[in-house]
């Protein structure tokens, strides 16, 4: 398939439709398609498989929910997702020991880790909570609320580093309380790649 006007540039309806046709016809061809994008609702919502290229290196293959769930780097973590990934350095002096660290005073500790030199923690907006139901509680002011409707974005900074929370509870407080669950904080080693947990 050739476009002459790449779907990002048309109107947001039209590439809905636009999406909608062309996975249709996917479906009824039962053919192998290569599509390039800059777009990644396309990539996302078309793919069976995604290559994330950076340059002309392949930084990842998969399909959509392993790319989204399990990013092999801070490249595609930040690719991949709407508002993208936020990501905290962890600084030498927020390290505690081998496998316990701390953001804004509060300790993070991970089994079977070895934080012996800066790293980075990723956790996506739409896992950060405004409910008590999760074990990492950190206290924030609200800079900015974007409303989209059902939908918030929330705008605060943490050690410097801007942060987006997705939330669809209405926010009218200048300071809040956040929940960070640990089971959805991404490591990255000080290269910016995955470290397993």
């Amino acid at each position: 398939f050739l476009f002459d006007e790449p779907l990002s540039n048309l109107d947001a309806a039209l590439r809905s439709e636009m999406r909608v046709e062309i996975s249709k016809l996917h479906k009824k061809l039962k053919s192998n398609i290569v599509y390039v994008t800059h777009d990644q609702i396309e990539a996302m919502t078309l793919a069976d498989r995604i290559v994330i290229m950076n340059n002309g290196k392949i930084e990842q293959y998969g399909s959509p929910e392993e790319i989204y769930n399990n990013p092999k780097n801070i490249f595609v973590a930040e690719f991949i997702g709407n508002p993208k990934m936020n990501i905290l350095k962890i600084k030498n002096q927020d390290i505690v020991n081998k496998n316990t660290f701390k953001i804004l005073d509060k300790e993070i500790k991970f089994e079977d880790s070895n934080f012996d030199k800066e790293f980075y923690i990723g956790i996506r907006p739409e896992d950060i909570s405004l409910e008590k139901n999760n074990e990492i509680a950190i206290n924030i002011n609200v800079e900015l609320i974007e409303n989209l409707g059902s939908e918030k974005i929330i705008y605060t900074h943490l050690n410097g580093t801007e942060m987006r929370i997705k939330s669809n509870k209405h926010v009218k407080d200048k300071q809040i309380t956040i929940y960070l669950p640990k089971n959805k904080l991404y490591l990255f080693d000080n290269n910016k790649n995955r470290l397993k947990t």
